[in-house]
């Protein structure tokens, strides 16, 4: 089980944008959620499972929302599509596994260069490890919407031809299946590019980006926007200003499986409009909000599909004595925090924390609305995709045209 990206494992931001206004003061409560969760197929809606993950995990994944994925060779029909590749609102880009491109049937996708000539490759920090690997391009179709992009920056983690990581990427290594969950992982939280102006003029560069005129001699390198990774959502045609994650509410108990829908875009379609959705607008440059917790304002609050658990600190609760990084209290427990983005507009966040280890001691569950945890952040608050099952949750990215405000935003 995996703490999966927070959005300021790097510095995201990024292009000039500003919060929303004209959201009236005083706590909105939301009634209980009469919700809807669109059919997936086209012309914007993709199948999202949570399941035990790809085949030959030495572990079962828990809250993990995955999709499938078809990339190409760029300009070519050379394809392959990949499953169990993790949907993440906390982070941007399509990353995958080397192992998993290179399995039968092997497909090799062209190297992504800069302005030099020299490949280039990426070492990104996640909120529990770090993955490095080469750049590559690839033309992306999502199977079950049909929507597609092309010429998009990949991540590929765990290139056997980039065997040496640089002693300045650093970190737990997340750079096979096992150690990363999932296939790949879709990026589509509220930003363009993952890490912005800052790796652009950042001096000396950021260890985020590297050139690399051999296999070993890879260093950090500034590079433009147009060469970070960009949030595939915004290469599509359409359904491009941001996503809706909905997931169905799930049981005490938790479940074997759950699927819902990941829906592109916010009021392009009949399908998915805001409708009474309250939007929280983000900080432009780190996504964050405020999350008050007992009193207590944490101000890098967010939403995040990627993380399997709500990771907040509360030192009055129990943690497990198997693994420190989860809660484990004696009875489930009802909480409920307020979030506030930069606007007035404050909406009540209501929550529950089982004992992890009862929850885990089902070994053919997958899915729990009540897992929660530590927060290495001492100023995180962090509701991952527990939050998220009974919900239909928004994330807007920045300078696109989204109803509600100026994102980037979250809603519900």
């Amino acid at each position: 089980m995996r703490k999966s990206v927070a959005l300021a494992s790097i510095q995201l931001g990024f292009l000039a944008a500003c919060g929303g206004g004209g959201y009236g003061g005083g706590m909105t409560t939301p009634p209980p959620p009469t919700q809807t969760i669109a059919k997936p197929g086209p012309p914007n809606v993709e199948t999202l499972t949570v399941d035990a993950g790809p085949p030959g995990l030495t572990f079962t994944s828990v809250n993990t929302p995955f999709v499938s994925v078809t990339v190409c060779a760029a300009g070519t029909s050379t394809c392959k599509t990949i499953d169990h590749i993790e949907v993440d609102t906390g982070s941007i880009g399509l990353r995958i596994l080397s192992s998993v491109l290179t399995a039968a049937p092997a497909i090799t996708l062209p190297a992504e260069t800069d302005s030099g000539g020299n490949p280039l490759a990426e070492c990104l920090q996640f909120a529990d490890g770090t993955s490095w690997g080469s750049l590559a391009v690839a033309d992306i179709t999502l199977p079950v919407s049909m929507e597609t992009a092309a010429n998009v920056h990949v991540h590929i983690i765990g290139d056997p031809a980039y065997p040496t990581v640089p002693s300045t990427c650093t970190g737990i290594p997340e750079n096979t299946v096992d150690m990363f969950g999932a296939n790949g992982i879709l990026g589509v939280g509220p930003f363009i590019q993952d890490c912005g102006s800052y790796c652009v003029t950042t001096s000396p560069a950021p260890p985020v980006y590297y050139g690399c005129p051999s296999s070993i001699t890879c260093a950090p390198e500034n590079v433009s926007l147009i060469e970070q990774l960009q949030n595939p959502v915004t290469q599509f045609a359409t359904d491009n200003n941001g996503v809706i994650v909905e997931l169905p509410a799930v049981l005490a108990a938790g479940t074997t499986t759950v699927s819902g829908s990941l829906v592109f875009g916010i009021g392009t379609q009949t399908n998915n409009a805001l409708g009474t959705a309250t939007v929280l607008p983000e900080d432009p440059n780190t996504g964050w909000i405020t999350g008050t917790y007992k009193g207590k304002a944490y101000l890098d609050g967010y939403l995040d599909s990627g993380s399997n658990g709500n990771f907040f600190t509360d030192t009055s609760l129990m943690t497990c004595p198997s693994n420190a990084q989860f809660y484990c209290p004696t009875s489930t427990l009802s909480e409920t925090a307020t979030l506030q983005g930069t606007t007035a507009t404050m909406l009540a966040a209501d929550f529950s924390v089982a004992n992890a280890e009862t929850l885990f001691s089902n070994v053919s569950y997958t899915a729990f609305s009540n897992l929660g945890g530590t927060n290495s952040d001492m100023a995180g608050f962090d509701l991952g995709l527990p939050f998220f099952y009974g919900h239909n949750v928004f994330t807007a990215i920045e300078s696109s045209n989204a109803p509600g405000g100026v994102p980037p935003y979250f809603a519900y």
